[in-house]
């Protein structure tokens, strides 16, 4: 089977907006570890009534200010790439090819459930994606409005 290639430029621009969105919400689940770890090590040492810091705590402080970090500059680049992909999205005058664009390739959400989703028809819903994947970029997509119809 051969490999279809995409042109449209914009469609990678479109999709690091859910990936990073992905980064973003596994920084939170280890930021959340993070602090959980340093509570446990926290609750451990006023039981034990040792002196000084312990190096649990400061690696878990360490630890939990790289994330933090992490964490704001993910989410600067997350702005960033929405703030691009709403130029793009906003340049298409058709609201339900907008729609399609949206949940093909910002949401992420499966072809089928896509079509399904936009009650469209297999043949359409294939030729809308041809047209948007072969144009160089949305702004140069052919945008058929009765790709939703079947007249």
């Amino acid at each position: 089977m051969e490999k279809k290639i995409i042109r449209n430029a914009d469609i990678a621009l479109l999709s690091d907006v859910f990936f990073i969105m992905q980064d973003i919400r596994a920084l939170e689940e280890r930021r959340a570890w993070q602090r959980d770890r340093m509570s446990n090590i926290s609750q451990h040492l006023s039981f034990t009534g040792g002196g000084g810091e312990p190096k649990g705590l400061d690696s878990a402080y360490a630890a939990l200010s790289g994330l933090e970090e992490e964490h704001s500059e993910k989410v600067r680049q997350y702005k960033r790439a929405l703030k691009q992909a709403e130029n793009i999205i906003n340049g298409i005058a058709s609201l339900r090819m907008r729609t399609l664009v949206m949940m093909l390739y910002v949401e992420d959400i499966p072809a089928r459930e896509v079509r399904e989703r936009l009650n469209m028809s297999r043949r359409r819903f294939d030729a809308a994606v041809e047209a948007i994947e072969q144009a160089e970029d949305m702004a140069h997509v052919r945008w058929r409005e009765n790709a939703f119809s079947e007249e």
